[in-house]
């Protein structure tokens, strides 16, 4: 990871980003957005996610990644060395691979770059759009799952929880974040709207339920196991 100053680092405090409340920053690239919501310096627990917005006609210099990078389509498209990718897709990009990222008409990404907890050399793309969901009835939902490894530490999927769902309260073993699409999801504690970026620590328990709207949420747990 990079030395750039940490930021949300705390792995046991609960983080709330309401996204669309905060303004876009200008990166050291012409035509390239940031919003950052969480940088931790560690050479073995290190990461970085933000949410990254590309401006028509923007490419930005190859690298070479010295952490696994993992992108989720919000709205457009961009490309790289092997495709392009329109929304709702999933492409995660292994350590010592090269990126180059292009947007010929503009995109909003979910960027997460992460020090893998075991080397993991598999790329993966995954369109939600044609890719069949898996129903999960006892939460009131359906889900596609990105990813869960071997160990069964790090597991991603994309879910809807469909409209007035109530899900019985739990915690996560080891901690949990979402970045929720569409719709809006609450709690005893909050109500996160589409764009709103949360983190609960490991044993933080919640009861979350939908209304009319439902949810849509990108989830990742296992990356709190610092």
């Amino acid at each position: 990871m990079t030395a750039k100053p940490p930021f949300n680092a705390d792995p046991d405090k609960v983080v709330v980003m309401h996204t669309n409340d905060i303004a876009w920053e200008k990166t050291e690239h012409p035509g390239v957005w940031q919003k950052l919501l969480e940088r931790v310096n560690d050479p073995r627990k290190g990461r970085e996610t933000c949410l990254l917005r590309l401006e028509p006609n923007t490419k930005l210099p190859t690298e070479e990644l010295t952490t696994r990078v993992e992108i989720f389509v919000l709205e457009g498209g961009y490309a790289d060395e092997r495709g392009t990718y329109g929304a709702h897709t999933f492409v995660r990009n292994p350590a010592g691979s090269r990126l180059t990222l292009s947007s010929p008409d503009g995109c909003v990404l979910y960027v997460k770059r992460r020090v893998p907890i075991r080397r993991d050399a598999e790329r993966m793309v995954i369109d939600a759009n044609a890719t069949e969901w898996t129903p999960f009835p006892h939460r009131g939902a359906k889900v596609l799952h990105l990813y869960r490894d071997v160990h069964g530490i790090e597991t991603s999927r994309f879910g809807q929880v469909y409209p007035d769902k109530k899900i019985p309260s739990h915690d996560h073993a080891m901690g949990e974040e979402t970045l929720v699409v569409g719709g809006c999801l609450k709690d005893e504690y909050d109500a996160y709207g589409p764009g709103t970026w949360f983190r609960f620590p490991i044993g933080v328990p919640h009861a979350p339920y939908t209304e009319a709207d439902g949810c849509l949420m990108l989830i990742r747990e296992g990356d709190l196991v610092w």
